[in-house]
């Protein structure tokens, strides 16, 4: 993602106001980044049936800061569209609080790091995870919806992370929070590696919500010639206070990322997707058992921080759980414009 840098100094703004010349000046002690993006489109999902033209990203961020303090912190709100909903009857979410924001824009994410030594850096606040494949703020994903794997991983939360860097490719990382979705409201811990090995870049981690849920998380990817391969396995299950008598307390999902790119303008991302939740829940939030997913996102890209993307996604499970659990598939279109910088 490009950046805009504001370097140390003094940044002035103009504006005319009844012919009167009006300047607005910044003072700016450390290098400060911009970045960001804006994404809307139209969404149309069946079962049940709906439509609606929506903002689906609206991100504004900064970050900057020295060698030993700096911060990174994001404004605005997310659509969060995925194969379960469809994204046309949602509204905007801020998942620092787990709040529907109706399209008012709040604090996304934001933490400070302090890094008393080169390879060790502490990070405090509402912090992003390092769990899964795919993010939140979907213009920097492939597709346009989000997937069932996703649905069942953590996202943004308060706590703090300690990373070491082992050498110049391999991170460790611990971490202890307060993430909201648990349903229990309790602390949750991590540890996991981030990094790159032989070309596959992987990132394996262990997370446990207190009194709720466990889980392990894989992330691959790898480039072969003008394709992208990526893989998302994620098992999870309940903890023994959270376990209902006559239902499963465990579930795997395994997420497959294929994307062909045909030069710098072209790409088709594709989704596959399978789950086995057995009776418990855990990636449906009801009683979906098995399901598979195929997601295909044509893409064309103008410039490099512009993008067209159109999507057929659908979603077939064992049991039927959609419109009031007299379907077993769910079918979305969407057609999204977006701009990043």
């Amino acid at each position: 993602m490009k950046k805009l840098l504001l370097t140390a100094g003094v940044l002035s703004i103009s504006a005319l106001s009844f012919a009167e010349e009006k300047t607005y000046k910044l003072e700016v002690s450390l290098p400060v980044e911009l970045y960001g993006g804006l994404s809307a489109g139209y969404f149309y999902t069946k079962n049940p049936d709906g439509d609606a033209f929506k903002i689906s990203n609206a991100v504004i961020g900064l970050s900057g800061g020295s060698d030993e303090f700096s911060f990174d912190i994001a404004f605005g709100a997310f659509l969060a569209p995925s194969l379960w909903d469809g994204g046309a009857p949602n509204s905007m979410f801020s998942y620092t609080t787990g709040d529907i924001t109706q399209n008012e824009a709040g604090i996304l994410w934001g933490y400070v790091t302090f890094s008393p030594f080169e390879k060790i850096s502490l990070d405090v606040g509402y912090l992003t995870t390092n769990i899964g494949a795919e993010v939140v703020n979907t213009y920097d994903n492939k597709n346009i919806t989000l997937g069932t794997v996703w649905y069942a991983q953590p996202v943004i939360y308060p706590g703090a992370r300690l990373t070491f860097n082992l050498t110049e490719d391999i991170s460790l990382y611990a971490e202890y929070n307060h993430d909201a979705l648990n349903p229990n409201r309790q602390e949750a811990f991590a540890v996991g590696s981030l990094g790159s090995i032989a070309g596959i870049d992987y990132a394996v981690s262990y997370y446990d919500y207190t009194a709720y849920k466990n889980l392990i998380d894989v992330v691959l990817g790898y480039s072969v010639g003008i394709v992208e391969l990526g893989l998302n396995f994620d098992y999870q299950w309940l903890d023994d206070s959270a376990k209902q008598a006559g239902q499963d307390d465990s579930a795997y999902g395994v997420a497959f990322y294929v994307t062909p790119n045909f030069g710098d303008m072209i790409l088709v991302p594709v989704r596959i997707e399978y789950f086995d939740e057995g009776t418990s829940g855990i990636y449906s939030g009801g009683n979906a058992q098995k399901g598979t997913t195929f997601t295909v996102t044509p893409t064309f890209k103008p410039t490099e921080n512009s993008f067209i993307r159109a999507e057929i996604a659908y979603i077939k499970t064992d049991n039927k759980v959609f419109d009031n659990d007299t379907e077993d598939t769910k079918t979305t279109f969407a057609l999204e414009l977006g701009i990043t910088f």
